[in-house]
């Protein structure tokens, strides 16, 4: 038998995600290997580009979709590969992988320039079945 989870607690998964995630949350795009979890220490990553997220939409089943976000001025220096990006409220923190399609933060290049923008098309996290 495998884990699974019925649509009515994949999508209270879901509305509790975007409650413990209040707005406005922020996005900060990075370069480099992502750490292992959320929890660990970020380890020779750059920050490339912060964003503010300023509502979530519940509205798809079993998907958090973030709002409009802004664009932003890309920062450190020469160019870098955005690799990954935390969203963080407070304490607390998720971690996604980002690229320029199939994947939770979506941006239209990973090819970050310092002093260029960056920009995010989508945030999207899934609650699976499994």
């Amino acid at each position: 038998m495998s884990n699974s989870a019925n649509d009515d607690l994949r999508n209270a998964r879901r509305d509790a995600e975007a409650a413990a995630m209040a707005t406005p949350v922020t996005l900060v795009l990075y370069s480099g290997t992502p750490p292992a979890t959320a929890g660990t220490a970020l380890s020779g990553n750059t920050a490339l580009a912060t964003h503010s997220i300023t509502s979530w939409n519940t509205a798809t089943p079993f998907t958090l979709i973030a709002g409009a976000i802004a664009n932003a001025t890309i920062t450190g220096s020469g160019t870098n590969t955005v690799t990954f990006g935390r969203l963080t409220s407070g304490s607390k923190v998720q971690q996604l992988l980002a690229a320029t399609s199939g994947a939770p933060i979506t941006v239209s290049t990973t090819s970050y320039v310092a002093g260029g923008t960056s920009s995010v098309t989508s945030v999207t996290v899934t609650f699976p079945a499994a």
